[in-house]
C-alpha cells in the first residue's frame, strides 16, 4: 500500500517516485535497532525503523478516537497530504480476517479481501500482513515493480467499538484487480425497489439499520465490509435508482454512501444549514430525526431524473433512524430518501 525507497549505506533509490525499503535486518540496515523516539510523518519515511516509527504512530492516534465523527473523518485524514500522507506514502486500516476498511491512496478499493494476494514473485504478502500484525507487529517483505520493498502491520484496538483492526504502512501493491466478493444479505421486507410511500420507506430503513448495527457489532467488524458492498448492489435489495442508504454522525460526518461514496464518504455536508425553497433545513432535520430514533423530513430536492427541477427540486421524503453500539453515546445516523412523484 506504500512505496518507500531506502536510505541503505548511504544510497537513495527512487523508483517511479516511491521510497522501497530493502528487506534486510534492520539493526544491519543503517537505521539502527530499537523504535525512533517521537512521532514520524509520512515524508520522514526513509526507513525500516522509520516506517515502524510511522505505524506505530497511526495506531496510537486512532485508539484515541472514541467517535462516530472521529472514525467518519478518518478517511479524508489519512487521504490528505500531511502527517499521514506523502505521495506515494500513506496508510491502510483492515479488518483482521482481510478486509479493507480505509485505503489511503485507492479509495476505489475499500472492502475488497487481500488475503490472496501476492507479490510479482508469488509470495503470500495479504495473508503475511494479516501473520505479522497478528505477531505483535511486523515487517513483510514484498516485490512489486521489479522493486523489494517493505512493508509493517500490527494490530490496534479501536477506541470507539473496542474491536481488533489491523494497521499497515509500505505496502504498495496496486489492488485495482483484486476481485469483489460478497454475501448477499436476507431480503428485507420491503427492498429499495419497493419503497412507494412513507411507510415503505420507514420500514426499509429500519431494516437496513438493523443490518448496519449487526454489521458493526460483528466481531472485529468482520461482516461489516460486506454489508457495505451489499448496500451498494445497483439493482439488489438495498439500492434502486435514487432510493440507498447512507450512515452518517449526528454532526454530518458520513461514514457510509450507497449512491456516491467516493464523493461524500469521510465529508462533512456541505452547508449542514442549507435551507430549500421552502425554508426547510432538511440536513438538520435529518440528523435530528435519527438522533430521535426515527422520523420523516419532507423538502424540495434536485431530481437527476427531472429536467428543469434544479432551481426549486422536487418533493423528496426522508427518513432517518439512528442506533448507538454499547458503552458509546454517539449516534449513528441511517436514512434514505424518495422522490414520490416517480
Amino acid at each position: 500500500m506504500i512505496r518507500f525507497t531506502t536510505l541503505f549505506l548511504a544510497l537513495a533509490l527512487l523508483v517511479a517516485g516511491c521510497v522501497a525499503i530493502p528487506p534486510e535486518d534492520e539493526a544491519a540496515g543503517g537505521a539502527g535497532s530499537g523504535e525512533t523516539p517521537g512521532r514520524i510523518t509520512a515524508s520522514e519515511v526513509t526507513d525500516r525503523a522509520a516506517l515502524k516509527t510511522f505505524v506505530e504512530g497511526a495506531k496510537r492516534y486512532q485508539e484515541a478516537i472514541t467517535t462516530v465523527t472521529g472514525i467518519a473523518r478518518l478517511r479524508d485524514v489519512y487521504r490528505a497530504e500531511g502527517p499521514w500522507k506523502s505521495g506515494s506514502i500513506f496508510l491502510m486500516t483492515l479488518t483482521p480476517n482481510g478486509n479493507i476498511l480505509i485505503h489511503g491512496d485507492d479509495p476505489t478499493v475499500e472492502n475488497k479481501r487481500i488475503v490472496a494476494v501476492e507479490d510479482e514473485e508469488g509470495r503470500p504478502v495479504g495473508q503475511a500482513l494479516l501473520a505479522a500484525a497478528e505477531r505483535g507487529g511486523d515487517f513483510v517483505d514484498y516485490r512489486w515493480e521489479g522493486v523489494e520493498r517493505t512493508a509493517y502491520a500490527v494490530n490496534f484496538t479501536s477506541g470507539l467499538s473496542g474491536n481488533t483492526v489491523v494497521m499497515v504502512g509500505g505496502f504498495a501493491q496496486d489492488l485495482s484487480s483484486v476481485p469483489v466478493e460478497f454475501t448477499p444479505l436476507p431480503r428485507p421486507e420491503v427492498t429499495a425497489a419497493e419503497v412507494v410511500d412513507r411507510e415503505t420507506l420507514a420500514i426499509f430503513v429500519e431494516a437496513a439499520a438493523k443490518e448496519y448495527l449487526d454489521a458493526t457489532l460483528s466481531p472485529n467488524l468482520s461482516e461489516l465490509p460486506n454489508a457495505k458492498t451489499v448496500f451498494r448492489q445497483e439493482g439488489g435489495y438495498w439500492k434502486s435508482g435514487s432510493v440507498y442508504v447512507f450512515v452518517i454522525s449526528t454532526e454530518g460526518y458520513t461514514l457510509f454512501h450507497g449512491g456516491f461514496p467516493l464523493r461524500f464518504e469521510g465529508r462533512q455536508f456541505e452547508d449542514i444549514d442549507r435551507e430549500d425553497v421552502n425554508g426547510v433545513r432538511y440536513l438538520r432535520e435529518l440528523l435530528a430525526a435519527g438522533e430521535a430514533g426515527g422520523g420523516y423530513v419532507e423538502y424540495m430536492f434536485d431530481n437527476p431524473a427531472v429536467e428543469g427541477d434544479e432551481a426549486f427540486g422536487s418533493p423528496k421524503i426522508a427518513y432517518a433512524t439512528g442506533f448507538r453500539i454499547p458503552g458509546r453515546d454517539q449516534v449513528f445516523v441511517v436514512a434514505s430518501g424518495f422522490y414520490p412523484e416517480e
